[in-house]
């Protein structure tokens, strides 16, 4: 079989790629034209922009792959053949005020479910309710269940917040222990949960700093 040519693996239909087919199948764009210009969200900055094609890779069987530059924050992209811009925009809001170490934990969550790492994303959210109990008081090296016990002692996980913070942990518990994978409307669900919490907990108190005056 060669490249570009369709079989039959157990039983299925599978498009082969042609693969690299030369530097002849390279073009550079000078944005003289529409083709040196692209319109996508930047997953660096978070911002709609009319991008720049500095070259592209075009074969006649295959969808192009363009190399992409953000006019607004200077950092390059890749449109793939599948149609989607790598990276992706990160899922999920931006929440202020929030510890280094949570933060990180936080944008590595929203990042996984750019590249439909949903399994991942699970498990970093159920690590991040471990982070926040720390960062507040509990014990490092402390159990999970203790962790949680201890949010809900401490006041920042309220009568009303118990059942979605519950639904964070049994989402994390099958990511760490079951063989099923999460699919996408789970782990989104999971993601957005841990930011409401995240913001409750930390975006409110600093914002209201920001109108208290001080004293």
């Amino acid at each position: 079989m060669t490249g570009g040519e369709t079989g039959i693996i157990y039983g299925s239909p599978v498009h082969r790629s042609r693969g690299f087919q030369g530097h002849r199948s390279v073009s550079k764009h000078d944005g003289s034209t529409k083709d040196g210009w692209y319109s996508y969200i930047c997953g660096h900055c978070n911002t709609k922009v009319s991008g720049a094609v500095v070259c592209g890779y075009y074969e006649s069987e295959e969808p192009p792959i363009k190399w992409l530059l953000c006019p607004n924050c200077g950092n390059g992209s890749v449109l793939a053949k599948d149609g989607n811009v790598y990276p992706g925009v990160p899922f999920g809001p931006n929440i202020e005020g929030l510890p280094e170490d949570v933060l990180e934990a936080y944008k590595e969550a929203r990042n996984c479910m750019t590249v439909n790492a949903f399994t991942s994303c699970e498990l970093i959210c159920r690590k991040i309710l471990m982070h926040v109990a720390v960062e507040k008081g509990a014990k490092e090296g402390d159990s999970f269940a203790n962790y949680l016990s201890y949010l809900e002692e401490q006041g920042f996980v309220t009568p009303p917040m118990k059942g979605w913070v519950d639904l964070i942990r049994r989402h994390g518990n099958k990511a760490t222990h079951s063989l099923e994978s999460p699919d996408k409307k789970r782990a989104e669900s999971t993601l957005m949960f841990t930011a409401e919490l995240l913001r409750l907990i930390y975006e409110m108190e600093h914002i209201s700093k920001q109108y208290t005056e001080e004293t």
